[in-house]
């Protein structure tokens, strides 16, 4: 049985698409005045309005620009990324325009909802009279989509929702360590070509990737991590005063992918920012591997493109370190909508360029580190393809001049050559021209001033400091020591998936395969290895970016690599690995061993083998009672320095709604920097807790955290990581009057 795609509505008749869209706005309403009479349809219109104002603006926008006949996941991603697109830069004109007509909280929730209604309306009827043409709807067939496989699929996230309430309740990880061991199958299954069929490889692509985040995510109702507090700092701030002060300094308040976005989201669904932070955001990072999957797919077959994903996702930099770092989440999804447009051959030029403004000019306002990884890789990606293609059309034009022949052979290679381009000069100087005016002119220009300090001080580094492990932290952690056996094998699958990603580079470089990769993505792979490498090698390179982002950021590119690299040495005649495909492994592919590879290294990555070896687990999902019981100082100051006990969050409340205006609050660098941020509403500045001769001004508060008394530590001041015993200065602490105390967390005030 085959049904009309829901998706690809831009797809459908007109009639039918206008009665679509219609009747699920007017079904919203009905919830919305039903979830105002009974709390428990709260949580439908929640997912509903989210899905709504997520998808259907940018539907309407891929039908206002007569776009049809893209593929699911083309079209899916697409219209997300429209639709959020959208709704920031709206946020951005009411922010801007209403107070000059005298509107002074332009951004309060009632006006946020009324405009954002009224816009999707005023395009739903542009669309009507732009596009009146018959277009032929597609189908999903139905066996698919409810066959046993996909069930099975559509099971992994429940049974990760339902095992994160079973940590938070019951602190029992059981059914997230059985989900985890399930994921790590997947690729197993599929390198076998067992169980999951190749139109299945997108549904189990998402189906982990919003598994893995919400196993993570989830654990906890309060937030974890480190720049999520800020950012929740920032994001309540202009929800408090309605309106977005752009003049004020600071890099992540340029960022409106954090400071309009969150807010607007919070309006729409009805949820607190906490909530759009921890369920929001990372369902929509959860398209990034999906998107990286069609950009793969059209690179290599189905298969390598599914372990390229995997592998993407196998680290724990995805669901751990980008669930807490909401403005990359929403840059990489425009990074990667920049990508499928790069591979797409189905969009007209104009309308091709007017989606690559939409989107570029959306990264460049929602995190300034991956802007500006792709601006550098950008320019040098044109300058390398155009270059090249200078080169090749006068050796074609050479060659044809010596066959003196009446073909025109240069001229058809040329142009396809030529028609296979999507990066021009406009493009370069649109993104150029757009990124470097929103980053000097918004915000106090801090972002545009903070990589120009960056650039200096590596400058003034760079030939110093050069292969120093102190000054180089890429270096500092290939050379280091692991904490044990199995942190060694660990480390050693890393290096090996590094070493695979050089063998694939130097594979389609050198046309070893017959694999056709697009001189573009060979291009910004190229540029994206160099980026890897001036990590490892070029001092404060990765420590100012932070290193476990740049490698998220350049996995983008590089993730297929890993797989082609692995496939090259596995097929090269005469090696032990290739004598062993005779025997055991006769019939099967390369790929059998690289899923194999991939799957270990997720187990390991997740810490499902630390947890089950009770070997210094790490996992915040898998290991809270392991680590707090059995953990050493180390894991315990970077658990506490991402996890955030109720105790120290209802502390914090209770500080930032009774503390007297302008008061000086003490508390350890992690403390001040996290919890008191994000639900203390205090501003991430000094004075933090020395380690030695504490004496508080007079009217100051003094905050401690389930850290600082339970284990009697403290961390900073300096670096999160430097952490210390409090024994010394907590004498001076508690001669002050104790205002509050949970046990857990205590409120001291001198005077």
């Amino acid at each position: 049985m085959q049904i009309r795609n829901p998706i690809t509505l831009n797809d459908w008749k007109i009639r039918s698409y206008f009665i679509a869209i219609l009747g699920f706005q007017l079904g919203l309403l009905v919830i919305q005045l039903l979830g105002s009479m009974n709390s428990h349809i709260l949580v439908l219109q929640a997912i509903l309005e989210f899905a709504f104002f997520s998808f259907v603006p940018g539907i309407i926008v891929l039908r206002i620009m007569r776009i049809h006949h893209l593929s699911t996941i083309e079209t899916l991603l697409y219209a997300v990324g429209l639709s959020i697109a959208i709704l920031m830069f709206t946020g951005l004109l009411m922010s801007a325009l209403y107070p000059l007509v005298g509107i002074s909280r332009p951004l309060s929730s009632g006006s946020t909802l009324m405009t954002i209604n009224v816009m999707t309306s005023i395009l739903l009827l542009l669309s009507l009279v732009r596009d009146k043409k018959p277009v032929e709807p597609g189908y999903i067939d139905t066996g698919m989509v409810l066959s046993r496989p996909a069930l099975l699929l559509y099971l992994v996230p429940v049974l990760t929702i339902i095992g994160t309430y079973f940590v938070n309740q019951y602190h029992s990880n059981g059914l997230l360590m059985l989900v985890i061991a399930f994921i790590a199958v997947i690729p197993v299954l599929i390198g076998f070509d067992r169980v999951i069929p190749e139109a299945l490889y997108p549904l189990a692509i998402l189906s982990i990737s919003v598994s893995l985040l919400l196993h993570t995510s989830l654990v906890s109702p309060y937030l974890w991590g480190y720049d999520i507090h800020y950012e929740t700092f920032l994001a309540n701030l202009v929800m408090d005063n309605a309106f977005w002060d752009s003049t004020s300094p600071g890099n992540v308040n340029a960022m409106l992918s954090v400071v309009l976005l969150a807010p607007i989201y919070s309006y729409i669904t009805g949820l607190d920012l906490t909530w759009v932070f921890k369920s929001v955001y990372p369902i929509i990072f959860a398209l990034v591997p999906l998107g990286l999957y069609h950009v793969f797919r059209r690179q290599v077959e189905a298969k390598s493109a599914f372990l390229a994903c995997f592998f993407f996702v196998s680290f724990i930099i995805f669901y751990a370190e980008m669930a807490s770092l909401a403005r990359q989440e929403i840059a990489e999804l425009f990074l990667v909508l920049l990508l499928m447009l790069m591979v797409a051959r189905n969009i007209p030029r104009r309308t091709h360029f007017a989606l690559f403004a939409v989107f570029g000019a959306s990264l460049a306002v929602s995190h300034y580190g991956t802007s500006y990884i792709y601006l550098l890789s950008l320019i040098a990606v044109w300058l390398y393809v155009t270059l090249s293609s200078v080169a090749a059309t006068r050796g074609d034009t050479i060659l044809k001049r010596s066959r003196k022949a009446g073909e025109n052979s240069s001229g058809g290679d040329s142009v396809n050559r030529d028609g296979g381009r999507t990066i021009t000069l406009a493009h370069v100087l649109f993104f150029t021209g757009f990124t470097l005016g929103w980053y000097m002119f918004v915000a106090g220009g801090t972002s545009f001033d903070t990589i120009v300090s960056i650039i200096d001080h590596i400058g003034n580094t760079i030939f110093v400091d050069l292969l120093n492990p102190e000054e180089t932290e890429g270096l500092d952690l290939l050379i280091s020591t692991p904490q044990s056996p199995l942190h060694t094998v660990a480390k050693g699958l890393h290096l090996i998936t590094l070493a695979l990603i050089v063998v694939g580079f130097i594979t389609i470089c050198f046309r070893c395969t017959n694999i056709d990769f697009s001189r573009e993505y060979v291009a910004f792979s190229f540029i994206a290895l160099l980026f890897g490498v001036a990590g490892v090698l070029v001092p404060n390179f990765s420590s100012t970016l932070n290193t476990s982002r740049l490698y998220q950021i350049v996995l983008i590119f590089l993730s297929p690599l890993c797989v082609i690299g692995g496939i090259s040495i596995l097929t090269v005649p005469g090696t032990y690995i290739s004598k062993l495909r005779s025997g055991w492994l006769a019939g099967r592919t390369p790929l059998v061993l690289i899923s194999v590879l991939f799957s270990l290294l997720f187990l390991f990555s997740t810490g499902w083998v630390y947890e089950c070896a009770n070997d210094q687990p790490s996992s915040i999902a898998l290991s809270q009672d392991s680590i707090t019981k059995y953990g050493g100082d180390t894991p315990k100051n970077v658990f506490y320095g991402t996890f955030i006990p109720e105790q120290d969050v209802f502390g914090a409340r209770w500080l930032g709604e009774y503390m007297e205006d302008g008061s000086i609050v003490y508390a350890d660098r992690t403390r001040k920097d996290n919890v008191l941020t994000s639900y203390g509403n205090i501003a991430r500045n000094p004075p933090f807790l020395p380690k030695t001769d504490f004496k508080p001004v007079w009217g100051a508060y003094t905050y401690l955290g389930t850290y600082n008394i339970v284990e009697r530590s403290a961390s900073g001041p300096e670096e999160y990581y430097d952490y210390w015993s409090i024994e010394e200065i907590y004498p001076a602490i508690n001669r002050n009057n104790k205002v509050y105390s949970n046990h857990q967390s205590e409120i001291y005030l001198n005077g």
